[in-house]
Formats: structure tokens, C-alpha cells, sequence
């Protein structure tokens, strides 16, 4: 193959290369998030053991307590894998909750998850006060489970 040849096909393949990591980029920029806001009024739901209608619950966790517990409202399907769905009553509620100060070392707290225009589309209570959500096509929502105790200098 003459030198052209070459210089021609690497400049072919740089091109694609560039091509496919454009579009790569643009599918990771196109996602939209939500976020949690610490909120009191999501805090003394679950001090007081209350079960929010319209809402399916999940946990992430290992053993009895869990680390985290959602409620995402039923208008929104939480992606498969991440979380372990429960079905939820203020006695199971009330367990988790009075024990769940001991996983991380302090108190667990309410959140609202909102989606990227501030609309609240369920509930978090955990220790933790961050994670990422991330909304999806028709109504899904990725909600990334809390990190283990003992990371990052947890107990």
C-alpha cells in the first residue's frame, strides 16, 4: 500500500473514532437528573411509621436493616436490579426504622426525590444524604442505592 494510502485510512479511521465518541457523549449529556432535598416533613413520615398511599417501597441493604428505604410514587417504575421492592406496613416500617441509626453511625433522615424540574416522584430515608437519579424514558427512574457502611470512612 503506497504511503497515501496510509495516511489516508488513518485519517478515515481517526474520523470515525471521533464520530462514535460524539455520539457516545451526547447520549450521556442527553440523560436527565433528579436529586434529593432533605426535607422534615419526609423525616417525620417515617418517625411515625407512616406508609404514603399511592407509593411502592423498596430497600438496599444487607440483613435485617437496611441501609436506605424508598418509596417511588406509582406514577414511576423504578429500574430493575438496584433495589429490593418490599411490601411495606407501618410494624415492618417501625422495625427498620427505630434500628437503622446503627448501620452508619447516626440518624437517618427524610428526603423528597425530585425529578430535573423539581416535581417530587417519591421518598428516601437513610443515613446518607446523596445519591443520583436519573429519570428515563416513559415515567423510569434509577435511583442509585446508598454506598455500604465502612466506605468512605462509614462505621
Amino acid at each position: 500500500m503506497h504511503k497515501s494510502g496510509v495516511v489516508f485510512n488513518k485519517i478515515w479511521m481517526v474520523l470515525l473514532v471521533s464520530v462514535v465518541l460524539i455520539l457516545t457523549l451526547s447520549q450521556v449529556w442527553a440523560l436527565e437528573y433528579g436529586k434529593l432535598k432533605r426535607d422534615k416533613d419526609t423525616t417525620r413520615i417515617f418517625q411515625k411509621y407512616e406508609v404514603i398511599p399511592n407509593h411502592t417501597y423498596y430497600i438496599s441493604g444487607q440483613g435485617n436493616i437496611p441501609f436506605a428505604i424508598i418509596g417511588i410514587h406509582n406514577d414511576y417504575t423504578l429500574r430493575k436490579g438496584l433495589w429490593k421492592q418490599v411490601d411495606i406496613s407501618p410494624q415492618l416500617l417501625r422495625g427498620w426504622v427505630d434500628q437503622m441509626d446503627t448501620i452508619y453511625g447516626f440518624q437517618p433522615y427524610g428526603s423528597k426525590i425530585l425529578d430535573n424540574y423539581g416535581k417530587q416522584v417519591g421518598v428516601w430515608f437513610s443515613s446518607k444524604q446523596w445519591t443520583t437519579v436519573v429519570l428515563e424514558e416513559n415515567n423510569g427512574i434509577a435511583v442509585f442505592t446508598p454506598e455500604p457502611p465502612g466506605f468512605r470512612g462509614g462505621r
